[in-house]
C-alpha cells in the first residue's frame, strides 16, 4: 500500500488527473454507473435530473442515454471539468446544461422546476458530517415527491481492520485494471505516486479534502432527512452506492 499525505484541497491538476486516470482509479467504474442508473425508476414523463459534481460526465451521459426524455443538469466546482463535459456532451444539445457551483454552499439548492432525481458520484465525502446532513435535508426539499437521491461515494470503515481491507482491495482493483487495460502497471504506479488511496494513509491531514463518513451514519441521516426505502445497492473497496426516495404525499 502507498504511504502519502492527502492534499488539503482540490486543485485543477487533480481534475486533470481524474480525467486522465479515473478509468484506473474508480473500482468497477462501469458497474457503478450502471447501478446508479438502474436503481432510478424510469420517469413517466420528461424529467429533470441533477448530477452533483458531474466531473468528466460519464455518469451524466449514461443518465441522458438511459432516460431519453430527461434533461440533466451537471454541476461541478472545477472550471476544467465544466469545460470538458460541455465539449463531451455537446451532442445532447438542450437536454444537458453545465454550471459551476460549490457543493458545500446552499445558494444552488432551489430550482424553479421539479427535480426527479439527484445523483452524486465521488464527491459528497468532501463534506464533513454536519455538511452532509444539511445537504441530505436540502435534497429532500428540492426533490419532487417520489424522487430518488442516489449517492456513489467513499465511506469510512468502522475500524482499522475494515480500513486495511478497503485499502488492500482498492490497490488490487487498480492494479488489475491497469493490467487489463494496458498490459502494464503504469496506471497503478501513478495511483500509488499520487497517494490516491484514502484508506492507505497512515496520517491524514486534519484539513484534508477527504472526509468520508460511515455508511451506517449516512443511512441514518438519509432517514432523518425524510427519505424512505433507504438502501445500499453496491459496495467494494470502501466505495458504496446507496440512497433513498422522497415519499409521495
Amino acid at each position: 500500500m502507498q504511504d502519502s499525505v492527502i492534499t488539503s484541497q482540490w486543485e485543477e491538476e487533480n481534475s486533470q488527473d481524474f480525467i486522465d486516470y479515473g478509468k484506473y482509479f474508480v473500482p468497477d467504474r462501469e458497474i457503478q454507473i450502471n447501478c446508479v442508473c438502474e436503481v432510478i425508476p424510469p420517469p413517466s414523463e420528461a424529467a429533470y435530473i441533477l448530477d452533483l459534481c458531474c466531473g468528466e460526465g460519464l455518469l451524466t451521459r449514461a443518465l441522458l442515454d438511459k432516460f431519453p426524455e430527461s434533461h440533466v443538469y451537471g454541476l461541478d466546482g472545477s472550471p476544467k471539468m465544466i469545460a470538458h463535459i460541455e465539449k463531451a456532451l455537446a451532442a445532447y444539445g438542450e437536454r444537458f446544461k453545465a454550471k459551476q457551483f460549490d457543493l458545500a454552499a446552499s445558494n444552488w439548492r432551489e430550482f424553479s422546476f421539479p427535480v426527479y432525481a439527484v445523483v452524486s458520484s465521488l464527491a459528497i465525502h468532501h463534506l464533513d458530517g454536519t455538511e452532509k446532513q444539511a445537504l441530505f435535508k436540502d435534497v429532500a426539499s428540492l426533490l419532487a415527491p417520489g424522487g430518488s437521491f442516489i449517492i456513489a461515494d467513499l465511506t469510512e470503515p468502522m475500524d482499522r481492520f475494515g480500513q486495511k481491507l478497503a485499502a488492500d482491495t482498492w490497490d488490487e482493483v487498480v492494479r488489475q485494471r491497469s493490467l487489463d487495460l494496458d498490459g502494464d502497471l503504469r496506471g497503478y504506479d501513478y495511483f500509488c505516486e499520487l497517494g490516491w488511496n484514502h484508506y492507505a494513509q497512515h496520517e491524514i491531514d486534519p484539513d484534508s479534502i477527504d472526509k468520508p463518513s460511515s455508511l451506517f451514519d449516512q443511512l441514518k441521516w438519509l432517514e432523518q432527512a425524510g427519505f424512505t426505502d433507504v438502501d445500499v445497492f453496491w459496495m467494494k473497496a470502501g466505495h458504496a452506492i446507496f440512497g433513498g426516495r422522497k415519499p409521495n404525499p
